[in-house]
């Protein structure tokens, strides 16, 4: 399970070397397309989780920390090696998330589209943390 571990940061490390710089992020775009493919699936007020994880105060927050919800060993292991979301790492993840954390459960298969990816990024960051 270890080497799995430095297996997955050292992938995960290449492909984020490899991607262009972050582009700058409209927020407001990124609340259209969250509530267009996101919504059904997270929320964004509170800590409540639905099939994934609650975002409020996602960006800053310690990787597979959301209260109360069950993280795959996938995402546990990619916290293992991402102390916290940042706003790269989010749209890295929105990209792709299957290439960023083989065995994630999520639905979303990402965008192509790497403003669509920061504008995504962008609006999460805007979410104020959890009450």
């Amino acid at each position: 399970m270890h080497v799995v571990r430095h297996i997955i940061a050292a992938v995960t490390a290449l492909l984020l070397a490899a991607a262009p710089a972050l582009a700058a992020g409209d927020a407001a775009k990124g609340q259209a397309l969250f509530n267009r493919y996101c919504k059904a699936c997270h929320t964004v007020e509170g800590t409540q989780n639905r099939v994934g994880p609650y975002l409020a105060g996602v960006t800053g927050r310690p990787v597979a920390t959301a209260e109360n919800y069950h993280y795959t060993p996938a995402m546990r292991a990619f916290a293992d090696t991402h102390p916290e979301w940042t706003p790269d790492l989010l749209a890295g993840y929105l990209a792709n998330p299957r290439a960023q954390v083989p065995g994630t459960r999520m639905a979303y298969a990402g965008t192509r589209d790497q403003q669509a990816a920061a504008d995504l990024a962008a609006y999460l960051k805007s979410l104020p943390a959890a009450q």
